[in-house]
């Protein structure tokens, strides 16, 4: 039996060839498939190196806090521990740790010749370009004008031999200030602990007047308090230590 065939339909092609349009509409269904794979590929990667930096954080954030819960831990007879004032608004201090040999023990020695440890919050110099933290990253907070680090120093960081040479088992080798340091106004060599903060606040616990007092003479205080605030995050982190 034999179809009959419709003189208005035309004969089928099997390679029939594209329209303008339809390689328009292609081309522009690839644009956005390709841009939506580069935006997942781009967040993945921007988010990886977010937590990344935030882990780093945290776990400098806990070397410090363990590391000073050490160095406070049953004080020697001769320790001293003392607030130093630097500035008001904001608040800058020195906590200035002395007679505690391996409280933030650094280097080949197992402690220090001259203990007399400073902790401080260090504004970063012009030349310096520290590492964006994870709170400019995820874009909570903007860059800052001013800086902080917060560092700490130490006598032995420079050591020297009677004519002034510096000596090899020196962790900082150079009075010029070699590998990334410098001596600030009064000689004293840093080494960054944190390498971005707003700023940290010290106090001391007075037992006779019962409060909690942030300058203070060289002395034995039966309670350190730490509140660090990091860039970024709403609440400080706030750590009280022992001394006894």
């Amino acid at each position: 039996m034999f179809t009959a065939l419709d003189p208005t339909r035309s004969p089928a092609r099997s390679g029939r060839g594209f329209t303008l349009i339809e390689v328009v509409v292609g081309l522009a269904i690839l644009s956005l498939m390709s841009g939506a794979i580069y935006a997942i590929v781009a967040g993945a990667v921007s988010s990886t190196l977010t937590l990344e930096l935030t882990q780093a954080e945290d776990r400098r954030v806990e070397a410090f806090l363990h590391r000073t819960r050490e160095a406070l831990a049953d004080l020697p007879a001769t320790a001293t521990l003392q607030l130093k004032l630097l500035e008001n608004d904001p608040l800058r201090q020195e906590f200035v740790i002395s007679n505690v040999p391996a409280a933030f023990i650094w280097g080949p020695h197992p402690q220090w010749e001259k203990p007399i440890i400073t902790v401080a919050p260090r504004r970063w110099e012009d030349d310096q370009k520290p590492p964006l933290s994870s709170a400019v990253l995820r874009g909570q907070v903007e860059v800052p004008s001013v800086r902080f680090a917060l560092s700490f120093s130490v006598p032995d960081f420079f050591r020297t031999t009677p004519e002034g040479e510096p000596l090899p088992d020196s962790p900082v080798k150079s009075p010029q200030g070699n590998e990334g340091l410098r001596p600030d106004a009064r000689g004293r060599f840093w080494m960054d602990v944190l390498p971005e903060i707003d700023r940290v606040e010290w106090r001391f616990y007075d037992p006779q007047r019962k409060i909690w007092i942030d300058q203070a003479p060289p002395g034995q205080p039966p309670l350190v308090e730490l509140k660090l605030f990091l860039p970024g995050r709403t609440t400080p982190i706030r750590e009280v230590f022992s001394t006894r």
